[in-house]
């Protein structure tokens, strides 16, 4: 499991941002095209890491909150107190699970809206390469 750190460390990498469209002629429309596809592809591979890694956060932190939950019995032998002191305990590490796995998600967007912006950009070459061909 990497930490959403790594992830944007990858995504810096591979300069995204950047990257001109050229079409100026055939080859270099077909060559941004490649380019895009292979950028898609490693895309779609952090994605797909970034989901398992969220899956693992929410496993992991399934077994933490199913520890303070209490069985109707156990609820009658315990303080209202110490109960609540539970309650508290469980919705503090929620959000600790929620705070780690929002971190995930905003990676996942930035990937996701890269994703689309290549789909948009292969649109755009496709249609450039086409009306050149006739």
């Amino acid at each position: 499991m990497f930490g959403p750190k790594i992830y944007q460390q990858q995504l810096d990498e591979l300069e995204i941002d950047g990257m001109e469209i050229d079409v100026s002629n055939i080859q270099k429309a077909m060559e941004t095209m490649n380019e895009l596809e292979e950028l898609e592809s490693v895309l779609k591979k952090i994605r797909h890491n970034i989901r398992t890694d969220i899956r693992s956060i929410r496993k992991e932190y399934i077994g933490i909150i199913n520890e303070f939950n209490l069985s109707p019995e156990e609820s009658r032998e315990l303080s209202a107190r110490k109960v609540q002191k539970r309650i508290k305990k469980k919705k503090e590490i929620i959000k600790k699970r929620n705070t780690k796995i929002k971190s995930y998600e905003l990676i996942e967007n930035m990937v996701d809206n890269y994703l689309t912006q290549i789909s948009d950009a292969q649109i755009y070459i496709k249609n450039s390469i086409e009306r050149r061909v006739g």
